[in-house]
């Protein structure tokens, strides 16, 4: 007579913690201790959750299961992060991002100096989604120019990581603004207006206080010779016209009139390839090679060919394999009550929606500090925190808009984290340096606690609203 298979017991508080902690362990040990990527610690922390799913018998099916159903729910973002490559590509060689970098170069003041490095690094960013391709691209003659003009190197990091981390944050581009309304439930336009409410305060205070260290450190006069290298080198390598600012336009517009992200952006690419065709004679062959390798591009010039190689399908997959496998973990962490046992604690001591909201905040906090991962941070937290917000009724752009304000913005600083070691390769300033004057990443966070803590901007949903998502 066959015995009958016990039924599966559901992840103790402790044991809970421990496999979170041994996710922190792998991922700082071996990220930090021997420089490798985080995609094998995260396996390895997979591997591990899974073992003791089994000891508490689970089988690998409900695993499996709980993997597929984690990464199902956030397939529209890696599908649209897929087709970023294929837009930045597109921009790049129809002369889009190009003609945004010479007429944002040609307005470079030393007094105004870290304020424009502000607001152009924004503008990049928010065009291209992607802090790091701000960052060692424009950024990266921005902080050549702020070293001739005498300005403190690591304040002139501050500004150029606050700026790209904006755009990272506030772009219908970028992986992370995609990646959290997917994970919460949210609609991505609703996610970026909500974001507002919190960003632009934030971003005010910044133009304030790097206007006022402008004022202080920008009195020198800027050797110009760098500036005048890029720019002659993008006139000669592309046709520059302000008519080719309006794919960008468009972008922003997508915001305004609600279109729908995907569709969007194939209508952004669309234009970039005509561009690229009918207004810089590129040859068909050479784009669709460019659209699934990224652009490359020999000027001759190493900042101005760190600005164009980039882009493309296959460029975007290591980004995309990192999402699967942080979301791989975060299922199995959520089917074998890992989560659930963490989460009653959790519930045990918010008593409020306002208290919600800012557990939410630190917790993404907490997680981004102990792993230095982005994706993590917002996968997890976002997981473990979205049935709170469903039972409290708000709408999920809360829940997706503290993820942001926390999760996104302080990945820069955290000086194990991806984006600060590519910063410092790129800058030669480690994050221990900038990471007190990358204002951004320090008052966001601050802001949305302040006004969680008053109660303000946590919409509910109506009871239609609700019926409809019970349906």
């Amino acid at each position: 007579m066959k015995k009958e298979r016990k039924a599966a017991a559901p992840v103790g508080f402790w044991m809970s913690v421990v496999t979170f902690l041994v996710l922190i362990g792998l991922v700082v040990g071996l990220t930090v201790g021997m420089k490798t990527t985080p995609h094998v610690p995260l396996l390895l922390a997979v591997i591990f959750a899974a073992i003791v799913g089994a000891i508490y018998r689970h089988s690998w099916q409900e695993m499996l299961s709980g993997m597929t159903e984690a990464i199902q729910a956030a397939l529209p973002a890696l599908l649209i992060i897929m087709s970023i490559g294929v837009l930045i590509a597109a921009w790049m060689a129809g002369g889009v991002i190009p003609t945004m970098v010479y007429y944002g170069l040609k307005i470079i003041s030393p007094r105004f100096f870290l304020v424009t490095t502000l607001l152009l690094c924004s503008l990049v960013s928010l065009a291209i989604g992607s802090s790091l391709s701000t960052i060692g691209t424009v950024g990266v003659a921005l902080f050549g120019i702020g070293t001739a003009m005498g300005i403190p190197p690591a304040i002139t990091a501050g500004a150029i990581v606050s700026g790209a981390y904006f755009g990272d944050k506030m772009s219908p581009l970028s992986d992370t603004t995609n990646l959290a309304p997917s994970v919460s439930g949210a609609n991505l336009f609703d996610h970026i207006r909500h974001m507002m409410v919190t960003t632009t305060p934030t971003y005010l205070i910044c133009i304030v206080i790097f206007g006022a260290l402008g004022l202080v450190y920008g009195s020198g006069k800027a050797d110009t010779a760098q500036i005048n290298v890029t720019l002659e080198t993008l006139s000669k390598s592309f046709a520059i016209h302000p008519l080719l600012l309006l794919p960008p336009v468009l972008v922003l517009l997508m915001v305004i009139l609600r279109i729908p992200a995907l569709p969007g952006l194939i209508g952004a690419a669309a234009l970039g390839v005509l561009s690229a065709v009918l207004v810089q004679g590129m040859p068909l062959s050479d784009l669709f090679g460019a659209v699934m390798n990224g652009f490359s591009a020999s000027t001759g010039v190493d900042a101005v060919d760190t600005l164009l190689n980039r882009g493309g399908i296959m460029n975007m997959m290591r980004t995309v394999a990192l999402m699967v496998i942080a979301l791989s973990f975060a299922g199995v962490f959520e089917q074998t009550g890992m989560a659930a046992s963490i989460l009653k604690k959790v519930v045990a001591h918010v008593k409020s929606e306002r208290g919600l909201v800012i557990a939410t905040i630190l917790t993404a906090w907490g997680v981004l500090l102990g792993t230095g991962q982005q994706y993590v941070a917002i996968i997890m937290t976002g997981r473990l925190f979205r049935p709170l917000y469903q039972e409290k009724g708000l709408k999920p752009q809360n829940l997706s808009r503290a993820l942001e304000d926390a999760g996104t913005v302080f990945g820069g600083i955290v000086p194990y984290s991806t984006g600060a070691g590519f910063t410092e390769g790129m800058l030669g300033v480690s994050a221990w340096q900038y990471g007190p004057f990358t204002f951004f990443g320090w008052i966001n966070p601050l802001v949305a606690i302040l006004i969680a803590a008053l109660g303000k901007s946590m919409p509910h949903e109506t009871p239609e609203e609700a019926k409809e998502k019970g349906e």
